[in-house]
């Protein structure tokens, strides 16, 4: 079998490149390799292009729809991923790899990347099913292992959260697919408490009467399912808890606890009313 010279391909678009390596190159190799390559590279970036605009106005249509947050994620990634295979795919058509070869490295080489990069693709599988099965949502506040903040995004391997002091934490998919999630924003309600300690001799009793009076006019606290107080003992004084309810949908509940620890502080704080010196009569 005689091995024939490759050519430069003359309906190629960089046939002029390699036209012009061949009148300097005596092998007549490196011509039609460039144009292969230059040909491989371009259908790859106009591939990802392609995908980029395609991305962007999918998005566009579904923000015009009002579809979901998280679906628009979940779609985004999907678009990103294909997008990718495919780049790669035509643009090793294009170099002139026969499409078994590519269907058959494709099948070896899956069970190899899925050996070495399989922490890599268990995180990407984990970040769309997190997607699809929506256990939380972007916006909502989580607790994972001990990091609790809120979600801010969901991308193909991560899944970042805004602590409540302003950081960033980063948490592999899969460990937020195989923890424990506790979801503090899933119900519309939610329960807060708040505790202060209560000067030494106080009545308890009168003490939160005059608490849940204050704490049922503060502007933000629901009526249901009902405030409750609790007296712990702490050394000499006792501390008075208060457990209420926020809609959180509607309320910042950060500012309504502010706004109860302050009505409670001020009524803890009153002084009582001096009594009035009893003025003798005279005979």
């Amino acid at each position: 079998m005689i091995a024939t010279t490759p050519t430069c391909d003359s309906s190629n678009w960089f046939n002029f490149v390699c036209t012009a390596i061949q009148s300097r190159d005596q092998s007549g190799l490196i011509g039609p390799f460039v144009q292969h390559l230059l040909s491989a590279v371009a259908i790859f970036i106009v591939v990802y292009l392609l995908g980029r605009v395609t991305r962007m106005l999918v998005i566009w249509a579904m923000r015009r729809g009002k579809a979901d947050r998280q679906v628009r994620t979940l779609v985004r990634n999907l678009i990103i991923v294909t997008t990718y295979v495919v780049a790669v795919i035509s643009a090793l058509v294009v170099y002139g790899v026969n499409v078994a070869v590519i269907l058959t490295a494709a099948g070896v080489g899956t069970v190899a990347i899925g050996l070495a990069f399989q922490d890599l693709l268990r995180n990407v599988l984990a970040g769309i099913w997190l997607l699809l099965e929506q256990p939380f949502r972007l916006g909502d506040t989580i607790t994972v292992l001990d990091q609790t903040g809120a979600v801010q995004n969901i991308t193909l391997r991560t899944t970042t959260l805004r602590t409540g002091v302003g950081e960033l934490a980063i948490l592999p998919n899969l460990t937020v697919f195989t923890g424990i999630v506790i979801n503090s924003s899933h119900y519309d309600t939610r329960r807060l408490s708040v505790g202060v300690r209560l000067p030494p001799g106080a009545d308890l009793a009168d003490m939160m009467r005059l608490a849940r009076k204050a704490v049922e006019q503060t502007p933000g606290v629901d009526d249901k399912p009902g405030i409750a107080f609790e007296p712990i003992l702490d050394g000499e004084a006792p501390v008075l808890r208060c457990s209420f309810w926020v809609d959180q949908r509607e309320q910042d509940p950060d500012a309504v606890t502010v706004a109860v620890a302050e009505h409670l502080w001020d009524v803890v704080s009153a002084e009582p009313a001096p009594e009035k010196p009893k003025t003798r009569r005279s005979a």
